[in-house]
């Protein structure tokens, strides 16, 4: 782009100053012949565009009529790599040296020399341009690499965050369980005794009754808040790490890449990987399975996978694959089995779908 603006500058002084007193249609075939072999020699690179710039240069010198159109010749040959035919557009210049006015060859000196110019700047300038496009790229490269790590960095500072609380939920739950729930127990026991013994008493029974009933219900919401709260801090990827970890039939790789999961996804996902776990050790004669939990931004992603050629599992679902399969109808889920290259289970439940309980396995 920026060669074809300086030859259009450098025809432009060419056909001002140079071209006085010729005539015209010379002066057009010389400059089609100009134009010609100096877009050859732009387009060509290499051993090609060397003797078109030659040729042009050679031509300016034996063919007076191409002298207005030398600078287009210098600026080719300036262009070239080869520093020995960088200078060739001086032979046709002191060519024409007996056969010019000064005028026209002090005019045609200056504007080779502006066409040489004018060929250094620009190629300054595209360097220039290349460089300030590296510098671009780079750091737009290097903002993106920092956007994501970033983003790592505040996604495991959420799931950190999110650990603390389950374990946090865990210490109050135990907390509750042993210390409330075991005074409460003991307060129902010793309500209970004081009713054997004062049966006699109409009144004082009524009371004990009233206040057994009132232990009674506190010690019920104490275990319900108590259930609530362990399984709202179950670690999916804690309890998959142990549970591959006590499974010694043949290694399995666990690929977990995924936040906290709901409650019933959790344990519709472990009582799915028990079960495939059981199914690998009795129907096949697996050597490595993997167990891979993945979330996208729609949906959760579970496959298990071994890499059995012996399997003896029937082609139509037994009691523990279609248990799975209830499982993840019951989250609204997707449920697929693929019996090629080992056995593998495709599971994709929906975030945000609806547990039916009718169907929930726990």
């Amino acid at each position: 782009m920026y060669t074809l603006i300086n030859k259009c500058i450098l025809l432009v002084l060419s056909l001002t100053f140079l071209i006085r007193d010729r005539e015209a249609s010379v002066i057009i075939s010389a400059m089609i012949a100009a134009l010609i072999l100096s877009s050859l020699s732009s387009y060509y690179e290499g051993r090609t565009g060397l003797l078109l710039s030659a040729a042009h240069c050679i031509l300016s010198a034996v063919w007076l009529p191409m002298f207005p159109f030398l600078p287009l010749a210098a600026y080719d040959c300036y262009n070239q790599k080869n520093l020995y035919l960088r200078g060739l557009w001086l032979l046709p210049l002191l060519r024409c040296l007996t056969t010019e006015t000064p005028a026209a060859l002090i005019s045609c000196t200056i504007l080779c020399i502006l066409a040489c110019i004018l060929v250094q700047k620009t190629s300054q300038y595209e360097q220039l341009l290349k460089e300030y496009h590296q510098v671009r790229d780079d750091s737009t490269e290097a903002a993106m690499l920092l956007q994501k790590q970033n983003k790592d960095l505040l996604k495991n500072q959420d799931y950190e965050v999110e650990l603390a609380t389950l374990a946090e939920r865990n210490r109050i739950a135990r907390e509750i369980h042993d210390n409330v729930g075991h005074l409460l127990t003991r307060s129902i026991l010793q309500v209970s005794a004081l009713l054997v013994v004062h049966r006699q008493d109409q009144e004082l029974t009524e009371q004990l009754n009233s206040v057994k009933t009132t232990l009674t219900d506190a010690m019920d919401n104490v275990r319900s808040s108590v259930h609530d709260l362990h399984e709202d801090s179950v670690d999916l990827k804690q309890q998959l790490t142990g549970l591959l970890e006590a499974f010694t039939f043949c290694p399995v790789q666990l690929t977990f890449d995924s936040g906290i999961l709901p409650r019933e996804i959790n344990y519709a996902v472990i009582a799915i990987v028990k079960e495939a776990l059981s199914n690998i050790a009795r129907h096949s004669n697996a050597t490595e399975a993997s167990v891979t939990v993945l979330e996208h931004p729609s949906l959760y992603q579970v496959v298990i996978s071994d890499n059995g050629t012996k399997n003896t599992v029937s082609s139509s679902k037994g009691l523990g694959l279609s248990s799975m399969e209830e499982r993840i109808r019951a989250l609204d889920g997707i449920f697929h089995i693929d019996r090629r290259s080992g056995f593998k289970v495709f599971i994709s439940i929906p975030k945000g779908g609806t547990l039916n309980e009718n169907n929930s396995h726990r």
